[in-house]
């Protein structure tokens, strides 16, 4: 029996410069190629340091995630360039005139990106190094397991491909209906190659990081984490606070740092079994109540709210209660502000209350948020994300309606029109379990 090693290293308290190389800043030099692989062609935006060096081993393929390339992640690029990093920025969707959405990146397989891993280590002979955020992790790690199969016969000394850096990874085969435990990709346990997980803090996945990284470990793979407190990512360009810019102008250091550690790293000459070869596309998030699946016993709420009132809620019974988890960073969480802000006012006189959690952000920019925004119902203030993560929230805006009998009866996890007639009459037909 083969016994497998685990490796699970926190770098939280990690120096900066733990593999610090003085590197001369130089003007980066930026240009596009078509690359041919599989019959299509793939267009590459590539950043280069603009003074060569035998020094220079390291080339990043950067992933786009399924929605276009971004503009922090160019920024970012060019100075990781002047470091003698070069970087390839590839949108496959784009390329393979594909629809730019998670389902896209759920379906791809690792075929395309293995083909670019080999033409770009056979054009620069530099060490190849993936990075992706969110559902880009999903063809990815497919690559990853691609190459390992193509290249079996190699030993240690002759590989090339590092592995790979994840910034908050999102590898859920699909959206789980509200309440429901999360399901994962199955390459996520059939990877055994290196990786690094940035998370961000405020992220609605960072408190499903503990069951990724199990999940990457069952595969054997070598897995370095740090959670990227306070900010929700670095490349969300939403996300202006003051930690999100502080990480930005830190990151291609820390990036620089994490090549070096990815190459010291022990690599398998073997990739890691397969359950199923198969992977399915899935449909779309919920846009209409449904029944709830979960466990329908509603957690307590105990929190502050945005007035820095304290508000303890433990017992639903005799009403019917709404509780929207929302965040200002997300777009659709705002839209439905008026349809919830009328729903209220429609069930006024009724046994009805309306609740909103606001996950991982601070008093005073929810404030500042609703003098721009009418926001009529009492929002609570969960700046960890831990009472988000007890209710098993994991994108947003995800809302729970409970019955007058203090059960959970519907749940949403997208989006919806609350004041629509429909939505309406669900909830006063809940109501009647009080006459």
């Amino acid at each position: 029996m083969i016994k497998l090693s685990f490796y699970v290293v926190a770098l939280l308290s990690m120096p900066l410069n733990i593999f610090a190389e003085t590197v001369s800043a130089t003007v980066a030099i930026q240009d596009e190629i078509e690359v041919r692989v599989n019959q299509q062609d793939l267009s590459i935006k590539r950043i280069q340091p603009a003074i060569k060096s035998k020094k220079n081993t390291d080339l990043i393929i950067w992933v786009a995630p399924g929605y276009g390339t971004d503009q922090r992640g160019i920024e970012m690029s060019i100075k990781l360039a002047s470091f003698g990093i070069e970087i390839w920025h590839v949108d496959l969707a784009e390329s393979l005139f594909l629809p730019k959405s998670t389902s896209t990146m759920r379906m791809l397989d690792g075929k395309y990106l293995e083909k670019l891993i080999e033409f770009a280590h056979t054009k620069t002979n530099k060490k190849i190094t993936l990075l992706t955020r969110s559902y880009g992790a999903i063809p990815v790690l497919r690559a990853l397991r691609e190459w390992q199969l193509k290249h079996s016969t190699r030993v240690k000394n002759e590989f090339y491909l590092q592995g790979a850096i994840l910034f908050s990874p999102e590898l859920y085969s699909k959206v789980p209906e509200l309440g429901l435990e999360p399901e994962f990709v199955n390459i996520i346990d059939a990877t055994n190659m290196p990786l690094m997980v940035f998370q961000g803090g405020k992220r609605g996945n960072r408190w499903q990081l503990s069951k990724v990284i199990d999940k990457l470990q069952i595969g054997g793979a070598p897995v370095y984490y740090k959670i990227l407190e306070g900010l929700n990512g670095v490349f969300y360009s939403r996300d202006e606070s003051v930690a999100a810019l502080k990480e930005l102008e830190l990151m291609p250091k820390k990036i620089q740092s994490i090549l070096k550690l990815l190459a010291k790293t022990p690599k398998p000459t073997q990739a890691a079994a397969l359950k199923d070869l198969k992977f399915k596309q899935t449909g779309s998030l919920d846009i209409n109540l449904k029944p709830f699946k979960g466990n329908e016993i509603p957690h307590s709420l105990d929190l502050v709210d945005v007035f820095g009132k304290h508000v303890k809620k433990e017992n639903y019974q005799g009403k019917v209660t709404v509780v929207n988890f929302w965040a200002t960073w997300c777009p659709p969480c705002v839209q439905e502000i008026p349809s919830l802000n009328h729903l209220r006012e429609i069930m006024k006189g009724e046994k009805f209350e309306l609740i909103s959690v606001n996950y991982g952000e601070d008093k005073k920019a929810i404030q500042e948020f609703m003098k721009k925004v009418n926001v009529d119902f009492p929002v609570l203030l969960d700046p960890s994300g831990k009472q988000s993560a007890r209710w098993n929230v994991l994108v947003f805006p995800s809302t729970f309606v409970i019955a007058p009998d203090g059960t959970i009866k519907y749940g949403v996890n997208a989006a919806i029109h609350w004041d629509n007639n429909g939505v309406v009459n669900e909830l006063k037909k809940l109501l009647q379990q009080t006459h």
